[in-house]
């Protein structure tokens, strides 16, 4: 009967197929047909539990726990491991196929096609063995035989469409580069949807809790940075699409793996902060609503980080439990940063995490009302709201039940701890802004990586546009060998930021060798926008702009190596003495120390500046701090001299000082380029 209904499956799935002509009608049919299928599988998901689950230790790995491991196999060794990854691979390609008419990711459909016929024809074979690891028993016409047989045609039916799809548009052979993008796809899908008993079924037990910082607890710690950062690095150069197919992937894999172990008392219901994460993104990665999603984001992830450094479980690391509460918190944690760092929902503002903590408040009084309630009838503690898991921990249970209101209301009591409530309510309201901060600050290191990428990336572009600019000659040969001896400036303009105003507009200008240059103009006339893009300080909007013929926008640093200035607001570094600050900038240029000092001798004798060289700078006058300045920029001895202001607010004998040294600097055969707003000062220079 298995074979004869497998057979029907694929005769009707070919039949649609190919009597769909039209694509809006197969894809409205693979969207109806992968809801029924996700509907159906949660179906059996709550009202089935499995007897594969019990299965202990089928590789004989363990052999310290006092438990005789063969008598809980359902089948050899074999056919046990054999099943647990025919039902891991089921799963994993359920999703593939569920999600893929929602996102149309042509490595989810090839994915979907051959993975789903190949296991859906290898779950009708093996049919008897799947019941029997549902509930240990082979009767086709129960209830759980017939709801499973449904599942499984739903599932072999859309499979087999994909794969009529691939090899109708010819989509079968991937590139090289494909396959290995699907194999990572492969090992990631597998993983989130990992049986949760598999471990356990395979191994037995682990032989240690991962509590209290053991080794299995670090790294249950740091698995869930490490899976963040591999997924987003290994994402991040994907299209939207993509990344948004990921998401929605681990959204599902989080509720069935959440749903993975029975939920039957009340106890057991998704209640505890994190749990309720599991269901809320789903609904806000589905549905894109923004609300579920940062509550999760800002709330879920904190509870999640708490409860990885701070588990409330006892067992083995390979145990039911400890996995199912691993893989909880995991998707906690994880999902909400990857969908931000991804894109698929937006960085949050202060609105958000106002409608956050909204929710959070909703949500809040819920369980402290449903605490009072549901515990009357069974023990509870959702969000930990009600025992005295968190006081006991801190060492403040006088706090929780020397302050408690109790009443009783038609034969049934409810207890509210009201001080430790509304602290507990406060405190976690109080680490939701906490992590915005932190998140903030993130979100800013992020961009400032990004920023840097990018400026790397454009420097690469720019050094190979040099090469082919030079046409063979060495990137440390100037770019006009024709202009040596002089500053070019070519229809130079320059905007700030987005403004449409131009700060300069279509200047050009040249001066040679020699030369003594005042370069005149009233305040904000642009005289130090154009100093600063000459001396590579910022960037040219656009023109040219050439020092001793190396274009400051192609050879920075062979450019600005050729250039010593003076600006005109003096910043030095004031806990260096003057000495050490020379030193410090003379290294910058590649000055011999025994050309540095005997430069800097000459120059601080010039200046009347020997006394205080070694002095610290924080006690130099701002004539002093000007004349340091002076030095350091001629301790190379540039060709090119810039001076921004260099007269303003000095005295008489200083002014005098620096107007000499301009001359004999000149004198030698290089140019002096100063501005200046006062005329009288440049015509007697």
């Amino acid at each position: 009967m298995n074979l004869l209904v497998m057979f029907a499956v694929i005769g009707i799935a070919f039949f649609i197929f190919f009597c769909s002509k039209k694509t809006m009608e197969k894809d409205k049919t693979l969207k109806i047909f992968s809801v029924l299928l996700f509907l159906v599988y949660l179906f059996r998901l709550f009202t089935t539990q499995d007897a594969l689950n019990n299965v202990f230790n089928v590789l004989l790995y363990d052999i310290e726990t006092p438990i005789n491991s063969e008598d809980t196999w359902l089948f050899s060794p074999g056919m046990t491991v054999f099943i647990l990854f025919l039902r891991w691979s089921t799963m994993a390609s359920m999703l593939w196929i569920i999600i893929y008419p929602f996102f149309k990711s042509l490595s989810l459909k090839y994915l979907g096609a051959i993975f789903g016929t190949i296991t859906g024809i290898l779950n009708f074979i093996f049919f008897d063995q799947h019941l029997i690891a549902f509930s240990n028993n082979t009767d086709l016409w129960s209830f759980k035989s017939i709801q499973y047989m449904i599942e499984t045609a739903l599932f072999l039916f859309i499979a087999v469409v994909l794969l009529c799809d691939i090899i109708q548009k010819k989509e079968i052979i991937p590139r090289k580069k494909e396959w290995l993008r699907r194999l990572m796809i492969i090992i990631g899908s597998f993983f989130a949807v990992m049986p949760q008993t598999l471990l356990y079924n395979l191994f037995g037990n682990y032989g240690e809790v991962p509590d209290e910082f053991t080794y299995s607890h670090l790294f249950v710690i740091a698995f869930p940075f490490l899976l963040m950062f591999v997924v987003y690095y290994v994402t991040k150069k994907e299209n939207q699409i993509s990344k948004d197919t990921i998401i929605t992937y681990l959204a599902f894999a989080a509720f069935t793996q959440y749903f993975y172990m029975r939920r039957e008392t009340l106890e057991a219901l998704p209640l505890h902060l994190c749990n309720t994460a599991v269901l809320l993104l789903l609904l806000a990665v589905v549905f894109k609503i923004n609300q579920f999603f940062y509550f999760s984001y800002f709330a879920n992830v904190l509870g999640a980080l708490a409860a990885i450094l701070l588990p409330n479980y006892s067992s083995d690391l390979f145990t039911f439990s400890v996995i199912h509460y691993g893989y909880n918190h995991l998707y906690a944690f994880v999902i909400p940063i990857l969908a931000v760092a991804l894109h698929t929902f937006p960085r949050p503002v202060l609105k958000h995490m106002y409608k956050a903590i909204l929710v959070f408040s909703i949500y809040y009084v819920s369980v402290v009302f449903l605490n009072a309630w549901f515990n009357n009838f069974a023990t509870v503690d959702y969000f930990f709201a009600y025992s005295d898991f968190l006081t006991d921990m801190f060492g403040v249970k006088e706090i929780q039940f020397n302050y408690m209101v109790e009443f009783t209301y038609n034969g049934l009591t409810f207890r509210f701890f009201w001080l430790f409530q509304t602290l507990y309510f406060l405190i976690f309201i109080l680490l939701m802004f906490t992590s915005w901060y932190v998140y903030d600050a993130l979100f800013q290191m992020a961009d400032q990586h990004s920023r840097l990428k990018a400026k790397q990336a454009l420097i690469k572009l720019d050094h190979l546009k040099l090469l082919k600019m030079l046409d063979g000659r060495m990137p440390s040969e100037p770019m006009n060998p024709g202009g040596k001896d002089m500053i070019k400036i070519s229809h130079f303009s320059k905007k700030y930021g987005q403004s449409e105003r131009f700060a300069v507009k279509d200047f050009s200008l040249e001066v040679k060798g020699g030369e003594i240059f005042g370069f005149l103009g009233h305040n904000g006339a642009g005289k130090s926008t154009t100093i600063k893009s000459i001396v590579g300080i910022q960037s040219i909007t656009e023109g040219e702009i050439e020092v001793c013929g190396y274009s400051i926008k192609s050879q920075p640093l062979e450019a600005k190596l050729r250039i010593g200035y003076v600006s005109d607001n003096h910043a030095v570094y004031e806990k260096l003495t003057g000495r050490e600050y020379i030193y410090y900038v003379a290294d910058l240029y590649r000055v011999p120390k025994e050309t540095r000092d005997e430069r800097l001798n000459i120059l601080a004798e010039k200046l009347a500046l020997s006394e205080a060289i070694d002095q610290m700078i924080k006690s130099y006058s701002h004539g002093m701090k000007q004349k340091l300045v002076v030095i350091a920029s001629l301790i190379h001895e540039p060709p090119v001299w810039i001076l921004d202001e260099p007269l303003t607010g000095l005295d008489p004998i200083s002014s005098y000082q620096i107007k000499e040294i301009m001359r004999e600097h000149a004198a030698k055969g290089n140019i002096v380029f100063f501005s200046s707003h006062v005329i009288e000062v440049v015509e007697k220079i």
